[in-house]
């Protein structure tokens, strides 16, 4: 299966040509993955003691310290967020916990909040002074403090750019905020880059193809290493060909999500970018070109194998939506569709109410390149846990079995590194 054919070479080589430059003008390629490769990597399914066991390893013995280490202070917070405030300057902030009141304290780094900025009950939503930073800690009367920030950075130029952590696992620690960005391709203007090189970025993981890099290279974030992982295992981009419905298109795109998990040069990339995140001793950016499909699936595993929960993996996940879909570059991409295809259709001598009609699928079509949907990701975790039980058994197995080839050790360390202690 390829997700990204030559969709220009079809018969409607008009309104496809200005399909195919505004879909790649929104970004919105997946790669491309070899069937051939995704069939033999598939190992057979575990049995249900292979996979019991599996479930045991992920939620049995040391499910109360995913660490290791001996239990801190634990952290009482269960829902936790920051958020720009409705007026200009401020910040919301809203948390739940079992503490009896909890201080909040702001400041400009992730590494020091110590102005005073409010203060209230142990559930509560504060609007606060956004005037000391966008980094906030939430001092709970009792238990371990957390220290949280905006997660979407709203850049104009890379509107997906997003941080990583900020959620709660099942078993009571929070994904570090600061520690792992996920985005589009970074084609950013001057002003954003300067926000982006503020956040310590020291490994830009780019998640393209050669082409697609060719065709929009990053503005790299100063003090970073930028390093290919080609996760598709191509050269170059396309578009989907063959793709007339709404229901082909979602099909493509699950096959995709599969691909990912279960091509060999997908699975060596992504045990790479994981293995490189836990040794990490800056912030590490990973991307491909709309930072929903490749990147969405990074993310996926990344948050799996820390043990957030899979309803929080699909919301974050989902989120592509309202960052990607919901930009005006993709919004105004899926516009130009629209009348391009409208257009030829008349030119054809079709009827309004047909070239209505016409229209109206392509714009389906692409829709459906362009969102992310929860049959997407569940795709990808479908064929993991059908394989290998659980996320973290996946990613343990060999590669030449079909797994990530992490290592028990690695997985300890993309713990201590991300995860509150």
């Amino acid at each position: 299966m390829t997700e990204a054919h030559n969709r220009v070479n079809s018969p409607r080589t008009k309104r496809a040509a200005l399909a195919a430059t505004s879909l790649l003008a929104a970004g919105t390629l997946l790669g491309t993955f070899a069937a051939t490769d995704a069939a033999a990597a598939a190992p057979a399914p575990t049995s249900g003691k292979a996979s019991a066991k599996a479930a045991g390893n992920a939620s049995g013995k040391g499910a109360g310290n995913n660490t290791g280490k001996p239990a801190a202070k634990a952290v009482p917070f269960t829902a936790a967020s920051v958020t720009a405030g409705s007026t200009v300057g401020t910040l919301k902030v809203s948390w739940a916990s079992s503490a009896t009141h909890v201080s909040v304290y702001a400041g400009a780094t992730a590494d020091a909040q110590r102005t005073l900025v409010g203060s209230g009950a142990g559930t509560a939503t504060l609007t606060v002074s956004g005037a000391h930073g966008n980094w906030v800690r939430l001092v709970p009367s009792t238990g371990a403090p957390l220290t949280l920030t905006i997660r979407d950075l709203d850049l104009a130029s890379d509107p997906n750019l997003r941080d990583a952590g900020g959620y709660r696992t099942t078993d009571g620690h929070w994904v570090k905020m600061g520690a792992v960005y996920r985005s589009a391709a970074l084609s950013l203007t001057p002003a954003d880059a300067v926000v982006v090189n503020t956040f310590g970025i020291t490994l830009d993981a780019d998640l393209r193809t050669p082409d697609e890099v060719t065709a929009a290279a990053d503005v790299v974030p100063i003090g970073a290493a930028w390093e290919e992982l080609n996760i598709s295992g191509t050269q170059g981009t396309g578009l989907p060909s063959g793709i007339d419905t709404e229901a082909a298109a979602e099909k493509m795109m699950q096959d995709g999500e599969v691909s990912m998990a279960s091509s060999l040069n997908a699975r060596t990339d992504f045990g790479k970018l994981l293995t490189q995140i836990a040794g990490s001793k800056g912030a590490t950016l990973y991307h491909c070109s709309a930072g929903k499909d490749r990147t969405g699936w990074a993310s996926a595993l990344l948050l799996s194998l820390l043990g957030v929960s899979k309803s929080t993996v699909t919301e974050d996940y989902l989120l592509s939506n309202t960052y990607s879909f919901g930009s005006a570059a993709t919004q105004s991409a899926l516009k130009s569709i629209y009348d391009a295809t409208y257009q030829a259709a008349i030119a054809k001598g079709a009827t309004s109410a047909d070239a209505t009609a016409a229209a109206q699928n392509e714009e389906a079509v692409y829709t459906a390149f362009m969102k992310v949907e929860t049959s997407y990701l569940d795709a990808g975790l479908d064929y993991v846990t059908a394989h290998f039980g659980t996320v973290e058994n996946y990613a343990t197995t060999p590669l030449a079995h079909g797994g990530l080839g992490l290592t028990r050790k690695n997985l300890t360390a993309l713990r201590t590194r991300m995860l509150t202690s």
